[in-house]
């Protein structure tokens, strides 16, 4: 396990006199005018040329052809929220401009991940003329000749990190990972489509301008669920992105949050990551994807209605699922706890479910961690970074007896022979201690600001707040504060929460939770007086908003 750190070197304290928000930019290392375009976006001034896209100008005029020579189109999506969602936005861009396109989602279960032979020979026996990709064929190789082989073109968008330059066969590979130098680097799939959207209305008149916007709910659906670090163009898109969500009448996004308990008027980026977003990966983690693709594109509400039951009924069994996976996966990392990477395996661990999975280890076991579903002779899984490790690039090292296997420095998926997992983790760590930094031995958490002689209240959430969407590369800030335990009982099903009623150093009251903290409970009762590092959020009961205080990490006040 993981030393924690607490950094409030550069924290400072509350009084009237303080821009909070900027305050916060400035302790992050922006200047007054970059914290400025942080806190207002600019979708009109602020979006890069979407032609700084390496491939974009070929995948632009291939396109263009085949909508004036009124070819086949078909889009290949993946099947997870960031592909659905790519998916569903370049559908809903070629309808709006007249032009018929199918769709094709890989089943996981029977195709697997990506491009694959099967499909491509399928989609050619149908008459389709092109393939455009949406969040995967980076790294086929061998799809993309077999493409081109059998008369069917190929246009790759993706995100994902390449593995030995263009596939050749392809048309185009438009991938801002291609040339690192540009400001798009971190697009998410269904960012890379979003801007093949905008780069097509620059050469036609099919799609009037402004219309695109009315596609940024799917944007920020994928992005933020995604992962992908939300600054430069990602901030812009999700910024936006969440207005137009607010305002939707795609009949799917409604369902979906009508039947999660999310109010659309007021959706934020924690609706779309724990609720929304979880029952759309639903449907390719447990069956097939098709069902939370046909959620997106219908315009029938009963339909909607219907899907998004179906939706919420295999989120659950899929939280079933997670909750034994992660009691069998926590006892098998206890026995590699020495190991910098966990490689965790076994044959009853669905890898439909086993990324979910991974990021929990992750976080509880602070490092990166693998786990794979044995299938007889070969086993297939995901990976999780943790902090700066770059995840791709240690499976890579291993590259050699791995079956296959893609993804991007936070997450990845991998094949390989069951009888290769032994020398998978020996080789991995080996990897590891040669080039994990030494910082990775360590969670430092640095704190933002210090409540060591104010009170933290709804004000100062509203404050924090205009700093969101918060997500990767922009987290919500850390505070710290001491406070009097006043009340201790632990919640949940499972009563493996705390929560906590404390006082602060003015006498205020606040009410404390700790996911998965119950283990603190007995040294609690043993002391009356603690720190906490917390980030603060927004709890509404009857209508009344109230400040929560969510922890982070708790220690005994020490005199």
């Amino acid at each position: 396990m993981q030393k924690i750190i607490w950094d409030y070197s550069k924290a400072f304290e509350i009084d009237s006199d303080i821009d909070v928000p900027n305050k916060l930019l400035a302790h992050r290392g922006l200047s007054r005018d970059q914290a400025q375009n942080f806190l207002e976006p600019d979708y009109n001034n602020g979006l890069s040329d979407p032609f700084a896209l390496p491939g974009m100008d070929k995948a632009v005029r291939r396109i263009l052809r085949a909508i004036k020579t009124k070819e086949k189109i078909v889009i290949y999506g993946d099947y997870d929220i960031d592909g659905l969602s790519a998916s569903a936005l370049l559908y809903d861009a070629f309808t709006t401009m007249g032009v018929e396109a199918g769709l094709y989602i890989p089943d996981r279960f029977e195709e697997g991940y990506g491009l694959n032979s099967e499909a491509i020979k399928k989609l050619k026996k149908q008459k389709n003329d092109l393939i455009i990709t949406v969040d995967c064929g980076t790294t086929a190789h061998e799809q993309a000749k077999l493409a081109q082989k059998i008369g069917i073109d190929l246009i790759i968008t993706d995100h994902h990190e390449p593995d030995g330059g263009i596939p050749k066969g392809a048309i185009a590979c438009v991938n801002p990972k291609l040339d690192k130098k540009n400001k798009l680097e971190y697009l998410a799939g269904v960012g890379v489509a979003f801007y093949l959207v905008r780069a097509l209305q620059t050469k036609t008149d099919l799609l009037k301008p402004g219309h695109e916007k009315w596609l940024l709910d799917l944007v920020a659906l994928g992005t933020i669920c995604d992962v992908v670090p939300l600054v430069g163009d990602n901030r812009i898109l999700a910024s936006y992105g969440l207005r137009v969500l607010k305002m939707t009448h795609r009949q799917g996004l409604l369902a979906l949050a009508k039947s999660s308990m999310v109010d659309i008027k007021i959706v934020n980026e924690i609706d779309l990551g724990f609720k929304i977003g979880p029952r759309l990966n639903a449907a390719g983690r447990l069956a097939h994807a098709q069902k939370a693709l046909d959620l997106l594109i219908t315009k029938d509400p009963q339909a909607a209605a219907a899907i998004a039951l179906e939706l919420g009924e295999l989120n659950y069994k899929r939280q079933q699922a997670t909750k034994e996976i992660l009691a069998a996966c926590s006892k098998q990392a206890s026995r590699y706890r020495r190991d910098p990477i966990l490689v965790l395996s076994d044959p009853e661990w669905s890898h439909g479910v086993v990324g979910i999975v991974a990021s929990k280890i992750s976080e509880k076991w602070h490092k990166p961690t693998i786990i794979l579903q044995e299938l007889g002779e070969v086993s297939k899984g995901s990976a999780r970074s943790y902090g700066t490790f770059d995840i791709i690039k240690a499976i890579r090292s291993c590259e050699g007896f791995l079956e296959s296997c893609g993804g991007h420095s936070f997450a990845a998926g991998l094949k390989l022979k069951t009888d290769r997992l032994t020398e998978l983790r020996y080789r991995i760590n080996q990897y590891a201690v040669a080039n994990m930094d030494v910082k990775n031995n360590f969670r430092t958490l640095t704190v933002g600001v210090n409540l060591s002689s104010q009170s933290a209240n709804i004000k100062l959430y509203d404050e924090i707040t205009q700093l969101a969407p918060f997500g990767n590369a922009n987290k919500r800030p850390y505070l710290m504060g001491r406070y009097e335990i006043v009340q201790i009982r632990l919640v949940g099903d499972d009563s493996s929460h705390l929560r906590l009623q404390l006082a602060d150093t003015n006498g205020n009251q606040h009410t404390a939770i700790g996911f998965g903290m119950a283990s603190s409970y007995q040294w609690l009762e043993n002391n009356k007086t603690i720190e906490l590092v917390f980030e603060l959020s927004e709890n509404i009961w009857q209508n009344k908003r109230q400040h929560q205080l969510e922890i982070i990490d708790i220690r005994p006040y020490e005199h």
